[in-house]
């Protein structure tokens, strides 16, 4: 008779199907991986796949997820270095920070960049509750954090300010991110500003909006 898994044992195979998949989308995109490709390079079968994972999008959202984690881990490690903050503290931490994330091929813009178009809109009901309870937790914690460092911005703002890098964050990345034939256009006809510098365009725009920010609280 066959042993029932523990839960460390579904943990550990949830944990390598989603290996798995971060690999492969570290070469490839969202829409070349299979899932039946994902279970032959995990070695394990199709319907093992599908029990921990019930769609690409469910386990393409659990590597989104873990980025996110990830990256709040490290944003609250480099805001622990600081007791207060003034504005331009703060804005040469949010922007030095954002920087780092700044990597067009990284998994985390990358996911970004299809998560509300594609992501959600095949996700259950469970991984949808789960995912939205963490993220709102996570933001809730760095804008506490990030609050209690700085005199001048409500958790209202700290709030709008995230999700506003999140918005820069993901249009630019999707702006910048062209077929190969309209990079051959705007080559052949010099359309220069049609060519998206996705990091230096995503900094310039959050800049402009702490900036704008900064002048909305001079005058409340």
């Amino acid at each position: 008779m066959k042993r029932a898994m523990t839960e460390s044992a579904k943990a550990e195979k949830a944990k390598l199907i989603l290996d798995t998949a971060y690999k492969m989308f570290q070469t490839g995109t969202f829409e070349e991986i299979k899932m039946n490709d994902v279970a032959k390079a995990a070695n394990i079968s199709n319907g093992t796949l599908f029990y921990y994972y019930g769609t690409k999008e469910i386990l393409f959202m659990e590597m989104l997820f873990r980025e996110y984690e990830e990256r709040f881990r490290r944003f609250t490690e480099l805001l622990l270095a600081y007791e207060k903050m003034n504005r331009e503290d703060f804005k040469a931490f949010f922007l030095g920070e954002m920087d780092m994330l700044l990597d067009p091929n990284s998994v985390l813009v990358r996911l970004s960049a299809i998560k509300n178009t594609v992501l959600e809109k095949n996700i259950d009901e469970q991984t949808a509750q789960k995912d939205s309870v963490m993220l709102y937790t996570s933001l809730t914690r760095i804008v506490s954090q990030i609050s209690e460092r700085t005199e001048f911005l409500s958790e209202t703002d700290c709030f709008d300010l995230l999700l506003a890098q999140n918005a820069i964050l993901v249009g630019f990345a999707n702006m910048a991110d062209l077929p190969d034939v309209m990079l051959k256009a705007i080559e052949e006809h010099n359309l220069q500003a049609f060519q998206i510098d996705f990091k230096a365009r995503s900094l310039a725009a959050m800049e402009l909006y702490i900036t704008g920010l900064y002048e909305r609280l001079k005058k409340s």
